[in-house]
């Protein structure tokens, strides 16, 4: 699981797959972008504005959902059974 990761841009993360935010991170949407096979270079990441990289290996099989503005959660799991029923 992911515990207050170590977001900031490093050139070793760029080798493996990685997803980038745009900071800071506030509530509603998440603007982010996958890196499949890692990128060229970290100015590459950081030019598309981008400040703030995870690799995905750190998040494993975990996954949220983020509240929208309004601080209501209406995303859904992905993940085949990993749902959590909602009342």
């Amino acid at each position: 699981m992911a515990t207050e990761p170590e977001l900031n841009p490093r050139a070793e993360l760029l080798e493996d797959d990685f997803t980038a935010f745009v900071g800071p991170l506030l509530h509603g949407e998440l603007a982010h972008r996958n890196y499949p096979g890692g990128a060229g270079t970290l100015s590459e990441v950081t030019d598309d504005g981008f400040s703030l990289m995870l690799a995905d290996a750190s998040l494993g099989d975990w996954c949220a959902v983020v509240p929208d503005a309004d601080g209501v959660a209406r995303g859904q799991w992905e993940s085949p059974g990993a749902a959590i029923p909602r009342t």
